[in-house]
Parts: structure tokens; C-alpha cells; sequence
């Protein structure tokens, strides 16, 4: 799949759209509006999941979209959360288990999958990871044996389009990447899934509606901080073997450092760059590394300074293979990346968001480290 913004640059190229931010507009409702960055737009930014905006044109990656000239247009908010904040991650009570999963089965990745051009896909140096990522050098997942996987999706007449991974974390929210949303809204969540393409999986999957997706306010499009969003599904789920939350890492548990450990990976789509795509989940196991060691291999990049202005600093989670080969890859952004805790659970480490490549020894994945306060905050007080 490729690259969330490369595909709206794409559409923007075909429509001819080459406005600057300050131009006058009309919005798709008809309104007389004025061309701004989508993040100084809140009227847009905080509707992303009911409508896609009339797109003006790009400063580099960034949409400037037609804002209403009834809407307010606020100064750019802070990439990085200031660290001197206090942040409520104290234990919510709850009424289900969390982080159970069926025991593991290795075993080799199945046939089902399709061909994908490779010539389509050739890396360049600037592709810092705006892809939709999934499993590479993954194995086919046991069914059930990851009950919190989740598939965002968009139905229509045609049926489902499945395009973004998500955490389950209660009975009735899903976590995933923000980035997931800009250029298609998710109106449906499956659960349970296994093989997407086989009714005879053997899984017990359901399709819940979307109700509300909540962004996570201080997203900048034009850097990589704070790519989280969190979907209210329409009723809370039945909590059963196949569909059950993940842990959160509330309290003691978020100041634990998990660099060194392993950490599993979860996701359909793309098994290598360019390469083949899964409808059958995947696991694959990473080792975590310092956010200082990815902050020093993507320094390199050339388009480092404006995607983190700031570093690579704790907000990021770090995960990758020392030799290469393992990693998430084009296909399912918003996966969730899980650790086990000193009781055996399954507790949520980050959600899959950016990377270079697919599998690269000198660049891992970077995921949103939910471990950080300000989004453990965050969560709290919208999943009530």
C-alpha cells in the first residue's frame, strides 16, 4: 500500500490543486473558507472522521486544506509535550481480564497471500515511513492467540476495505495511529479476526460500527510526535476467547524500561518491501532499543530536522532486529506492539507508526511508546 500522503499528493496532482496557505477557497459544503494548515484548522482537524476536507494544496507533506472562514484558526501547537506536566496514570478499575492470550504455535506463514509489484515500491531516501506498516519476517499467528488485534476498515455497498490495525483496550475503545485517517475514514472495526479472506478460518470475528474518533490534539502532520487516535465503537463488545482487551501500562507499570526486551508484533499486510501482502494475521518478535540509537540512525535521513524537529526522544518507542529482516511494513499502521508483564500479561508498548524500509539492520520501527504519561493521560480521560 503506498504512503498515506503520497496518495492525497497524488489526488491533489490529478485535481490541479496548487494553492497557497492564505488563498481564498470554497468548502465542500459551499462556504467561502481560506487555504490553512489542517492542524491550525480545528473545525477540520477535529471532524477527520466524518468527512475528508477540500485539500488546497501541500508545504511539503503538509495538506493545507480550506478552512472556514467561520473557523477558528489557532497558532500551531507544541510537538513535543513539556516534561514538567503532571499526567493521571494511576489504574482505572475494570471489570474484565486483560492481556490473556491462547499459547503460541510456531509455525510457517501460510499460502495465503497476493503478489504485489515490486516496481511500484522502490525505496529513496526520503521515505521516512508515512506507509501504512506491517509484518515482515513474521509467522502465521495461531487463531485467537492475539484477541486485542483489531482491523479499521470502511464499508460501503462493496463491502469492507480494510486499511489500518488498531489495540482493543476496553470493552468499547479501540487505539490507533492518527496518520491512519487522512486520507479515508474508518466506519467499522472487526475483531476476532484471523484470515480476513476465509469465512472457514476457523475464527469467531464480529463487526462493530464506529461511533467517534477521538485524535490525539497536539498531531502536527508535518513532524512524526503524537501519531495516536482512539475509536468509540457503537456498543461495547461481549469479552470472549476471541476478543478480549490488552493491558495498559497504568501506574508502576509506565515507568518500567522495557529497552532490551522482546516485544510481539502483530499485523496483516506486506511480508517485505514490495512484496507479497498476508490476509492471514502475523506475529513477528522484536527487541527493543534506546530512542537515543533510533534518533541517531535516522539523524542521517535527509528530511530528519522537519520530521522530528525535536529528536527522537521517549515519546517514540524503539523496536526492531539487530540483523535486519524483522519489522512492520506497508499494510497495517496503528498495529499494536506488546510486552509481557512480571504476572505473564500482555501489556501494550507502542502502536506500529513510522519507519525507513522494511526490516533495515540500521533502522528500526518506530512506534508511539504508550508508556509515555501525556498519552497514558490521554487515554484515561477520553475511554471513560
Amino acid at each position: 500500500m503506498l504512503t498515506v500522503f503520497l496518495v492525497i499528493l497524488a489526488t491533489a496532482a490529478a485535481l490541479g490543486l496548487g494553492q497557497e496557505v492564505g488563498d481564498s477557497c470554497t468548502t465542500d459544503s459551499g462556504e467561502a473558507g481560506r487555504c490553512t494548515n489542517l492542524q491550525q484548522c480545528p473545525s477540520l482537524h477535529n471532524t477527520l472522521s466524518t468527512h475528508k476536507p477540500v485539500t488546497c494544496g501541500f508545504e511539503g507533506i503538509v495538506p493545507i486544506v480550506c478552512c472556514p472562514s467561520t473557523g477558528d484558526v489557532i497558532p500551531k501547537s507544541p510537538d513535543v509535550t513539556p516534561s514538567s506536566a503532571t499526567f493521571d496514570v494511576s489504574p482505572p478499575q475494570v471489570s474484565f481480564e486483560c492481556g490473556i492470550s491462547r499459547p503460541r504455535i510456531i509455525r510457517k506463514p501460510e499460502s495465503s497471500f497476493r503478489r504485489r509489484r515490486s516496481s511500484s515500491h522502490s525505496l529513496h531516501r526520503g521515505d521516512v515511513g508515512r506507509s501504512k506498516r506491517s509484518v515482515v519476517g513474521g509467522i502465521t499467528s495461531k487463531v485467537d492467540a492475539w484477541p486485542w488485534m483489531t482491523l479499521l476498515g470502511k464499508s460501503s455497498a462493496g463491502g469492507n476495505t480494510w486499511f489500518c490495525g488498531g489495540g482493543l483496550i476496553n470493552e468499547q475503545w479501540v487505539l490507533s495511529a492518527l496518520h491512519c485517517f487522512f486520507d479515508i475514514t474508518a466506519n467499522v472495526v472487526r475483531l476476532g479476526e484471523h484470515d480476513y479472506n476465509d469465512n472457514e478460518d476457523g475464527a469467531n470475528h464480529k463487526d462493530v460500527k464506529v461511533a467517534d474518533v477521538v485524535l490525539y490534539p497536539h498531531f502536527n502532520p508535518g513532524t512524526a510526535y503524537h501519531d495516536l487516535a482512539l475509536l468509540k465503537l457503537e456498543s461495547k463488545v461481549t469479552i470472549q476467547r476471541s476478543i478480549r482487551p490488552v493491558c495498559l501500562p497504568w501506574g508502576t507499570e509506565s515507568e518500567k524500561n522495557i529497552t532490551g526486551e522482546t516485544a510481539t508484533l502483530t499485523g496483516w499486510g506486506d511480508t517485505s518491501f514490495g512484496g507479497f501482502s498476508s490476509s492471514v494475521l502475523q506475529e513477528v518478535d522484536l527487541v527493543t532499543f534506546p530512542s537515543a540509537q533510533c534518533d541517531s540512525s535516522y539523524s542521517s535521513l535527509p528530511h530528519y530536522a522537519d520530521t522530528w524537529p525535536q529528536g527522537i526522544g521517549q515519546e517514540t518507542l524503539c523496536a526492531g532486529d539487530p540483523a535486519g529482516g524483522r519489522d512492520a511494513c506497508q499494510g497495517d499502521s496503528g498495529g499494536p506492539l506488546v510486552s509481557k508483564d512480571a504476572n505473564g500479561r500482555f501489556v501494550l508498548a507502542g502502536i506500529v507508526s513510522r519507519g525507513y524500509g522494511c526490516g533495515h539492520e540500521d533502522y528500526p520501527g518506530l512506534y508511539a511508546s504508550i508508556r509515555h504519561p501525556p498519552y497514558l493521560a490521554w487515554i484515561k480521560e477520553n475511554e471513560k
